[in-house]
């Protein structure tokens, strides 16, 4: 069974996303921020990640950064609700350090599930 993590702050969003993958026959774990995710990653380690970029304590882009180097076989799919600041694209940044797919909320949550499962398969 392909194991996904979702790591986003906001939880009803992330339980949102966790429902969808579920019934898709998806394991899902959910984190609430980057270091959360990364210690689930090295104890259960997820096939797929699916990462918000703006969360407290560990942003999106450090936790892409620790992943690629912790687990560079792990697909990333990275996400953010919030427009791009001066000069910096949150979504072309995480695009640069290895994730796979991105997303910009809002999206249409099958387009996600699509993406995950394009991603399981190979």
């Amino acid at each position: 069974m392909t194991r996904v993590l979702v790591i986003d702050d906001n939880e009803d969003f992330a339980e949102l996303i966790r429902h969808f993958l579920k019934a898709e026959g998806f394991a899902v774990a959910i984190a609430t921020d980057g270091r959360i995710g990364l210690e689930i990653q090295r104890h259960q380690p997820a096939d797929i990640i699916v990462t918000d970029i703006f969360m407290p304590r560990q942003d999106g882009v450090e936790t892409i950064a620790a992943l690629r180097s912790e687990f560079p076989d792990a697909r990333v799919i990275a996400m953010t609700g919030r427009e791009s600041l001066t000069d910096y694209d949150a979504l072309r940044v995480a695009d640069e350090l290895g994730a796979v797919r991105t997303f910009k909320k809002p999206f249409d949550i099958p387009d996600l599930v699509a993406a995950v499962r394009e991603l399981a398969a190979g």
